[in-house]
């Protein structure tokens, strides 16, 4: 097997500690071996057809262990060897990290759009909670299969149009466990809270729909909200009075800054490194994704019910049929 990129050109930095192989990364007879496992035993892939130069395109993915682990892209093609005898021969032209979430998100009004390198990248607004996020795109090879048989910009608002679920999972950079902020006990001040964000949220979607008298009245909500959180920051610590926020840090990056509720806690170990992480649901104000961080990269013991505040990149696959 061969690996023509000389180093991996995907600006993630850090994160590959996120799934515990930060450590072997500049090793390069360590990572070869993670690497070839993903060319010639990955858990799953897609494939182009052979091309007139006798190549399959591959897209190749490799669990090192519960959820998360790495891919390769490149080709393989037959190659006679010094006996003359013909064998398959691997080139890795790109390789990267991937993880899964628990769950698929469905998601409304979808766009996918390509950076100057290339990495592709999918907009959506989350349907549970209205919150406009971008991830990156690990599927691209196949979606971009999708999109060469279309023949006009309508054939790809339908295509886009039919996009409802995605996976998504946020590579963490690192993150701190903070205490929850205490509610009122008051059940019907919690009912009222509840009623709030719903017409919070439906008047967001309307107005995203093109309704104007919900946009007027979406935009007077909101100077309302500023009003009040200006009022409170002059008294109050940030953390105390903002639940979470979900900020994005880097156009086309999907790199964001986040401040969310944690729903559940599992620990994980990387198969080929040892190294142990933290799995977690967690909820950016009510957009609900999983979460993979090095637990020495966390601040603290993760618990449900307990905060998570960090920096973490998205990633997933667009669910196509």
């Amino acid at each position: 097997m061969s690996q023509d990129n000389g180093q991996n050109p995907q600006p993630q930095g850090s994160f590959y500690n996120s799934i515990g192989i930060g450590g072997i990364v500049d090793n390069k007879r360590k990572i070869n071996k993670v690497l070839r496992l993903a060319s010639f035993s990955p858990d799953f892939l897609y494939e182009r057809e052979q091309d007139k130069k006798g190549r399959i395109f591959f897209d190749r993915y490799k669990y090192l262990g519960s959820g998360f682990g790495v891919s390769v892209k490149g080709y393989r093609r037959l190659r006679a060897n010094k006996e003359g005898q013909l064998v398959e021969k691997h080139t890795i032209t790109d390789w990267g990290i991937f993880a899964q979430g628990y769950h698929d998100n469905q998601v409304e009004n979808a766009f996918v759009d390509t950076d100057e390198d290339q990495f592709g990248f999918c907009l959506a607004e989350d349907a549970a909670s209205t919150n406009l996020f971008e991830f990156r795109i690990n599927n691209m090879m196949e979606l971009l299969d999708k999109y060469k048989k279309m023949r006009s910009n309508a054939e790809v608002t339908a295509f886009e149009r039919e996009i409802k679920h995605i996976n998504m999972a946020m590579l963490m950079l690192y993150g701190t466990v903070l205490l929850p902020v205490e509610k009122c006990g008051n059940d019907n001040c919690e009912c009222q809270q509840q009623a709030d964000e719903q017409a919070y949220k439906e008047l967001a979607a309307r107005a995203r729909r093109g309704d104007a008298e919900a946009e007027a009245d979406f935009h007077q909500m909101v100077r309302e909200q500023e009003m009040e959180l200006s009022q409170r920051l002059a008294e109050e610590d940030l953390l105390s009075v903002f639940e979470g926020y979900f900020l994005n840090m880097v156009e086309q990056s999907g790199i964001f800054s986040i401040l969310a509720d944690i729903l559940d806690v599992t620990e994980l170990t990387n198969e080929a490194t040892g190294e142990k992480l933290y799995r977690m649901t967690i909820s950016v104000t009510d957009t609900q994704t999983t979460t993979y961080i090095n637990q020495s990269d966390l601040l603290g013991m993760p618990m449900a019910g307990m905060r998570l505040m960090g920096i973490g990149m998205l990633q997933g696959d667009v669910r196509v049929t």
